[in-house]
């Protein structure tokens, strides 16, 4: 009973996590309670003291009456004025929380997912899904002719047309520089792979332009399937070896590393680059 009364009075709330603790509302509900109780507490507690050094100026009956009345009154006024307030400012440290934590996945240039969002939900993927690595090529010769401006306007214009391609329901992010991560989720392989040759393919239409100069370029993509008895070290290592194959082998194309992951346990080693997965 003890436990409960004093799981009952408990102000304990979890600000990070509101499902974890109480609600504003029984937070208020609880601060009115207790302010009231400890004032007609204190109350008849000072009653009976004056009580007992007869210096009280009125009966005993009404002198608790009206001790209660402005314990009601006074406590639950003040206990009222604080709730607001601290609710108020609560609710402000959860939006700003919040934001903080959106802000700490995000990529402030881009706009997408950054790599901690990135490697957080690719920690969570068991299966039917796919790894891809898209890598902007010359990007170096941009900023060397243009400068980081123009570097920066490509990025945000590759950004768009690939999120464009994938949507809300697959993990698009910027791993770092001219480097992009896209995880597609569910459907056949096949499927998978079209929608990243369908954004290989929007970004090599992109025309950028900056400062009256026409920009563009074109992505190179390493591809690699997250599988449940491998490692997501090894899966990105595929892909990544993917990439650099689809680099070596002239750049804007699409490599899959599985094709020849699997070829190279046989053979030589060889990476040989896919332009399409059957």
């Amino acid at each position: 009973m003890a436990d409960g009364f004093a799981k009952f009075i408990s102000l304990d709330m979890s600000v990070s996590d509101p499902a974890g603790g109480q609600s504003l509302r029984g937070f208020a509900l609880k601060m009115v309670f207790i302010s009231i109780s400890l004032s007609i507490v204190v109350s008849l507690a000072v009653i009976c003291i004056g009580n007992a050094l007869r210096i009280l100026p009125l009966p005993v009956l009404d002198a608790v009456f009206y001790s209660v009345a402005m314990g009601w009154i006074v406590g639950g006024l003040v206990a009222g004025i604080l709730c607001t307030v601290l609710g108020r400012a609560i609710r402000d440290l959860r939006e700003s929380q919040a934001e903080f934590e959106r802000l700490s996945k995000t990529d402030t240039l881009s706009g997408l997912a950054n790599r901690r969002a990135f490697n957080q939900v690719f920690e969570d993927i068991t299966g039917d899904a796919s790894l891809a690595i898209f890598d902007l090529d010359r990007f170096k010769s941009i900023n060397d002719n243009f400068g980081h401006g123009a570097g920066d306007m490509v990025i945000k214009r590759v950004a768009s047309a690939i999120e464009d391609v994938f949507g809300d329901f697959h993990c698009v992010a910027r791993l770092g520089g001219e480097e992009f991560g896209v995880i597609v989720c569910g459907g056949d392989r096949k499927d998978r792979v079209a929608l990243i040759e369908l954004a290989r393919v929007r970004v090599a239409c992109l025309s950028v332009n900056f400062e009256g100069h026409l920009l563009q370029t074109t992505v190179s993509v390493g591809v690699a399937e997250i599988e449940a008895n491998r490692s997501k070290h090894d899966t990105f290592a595929i892909a990544d070896k993917a990439l650099y194959s689809a680099k070596a082998a002239g750049r804007n194309r699409l490599c899959h590393g599985d094709a020849y992951h699997a070829r190279s346990e046989i053979d030589s080693g060889l990476a040989r680059p896919l332009q399409a997965a059957s």
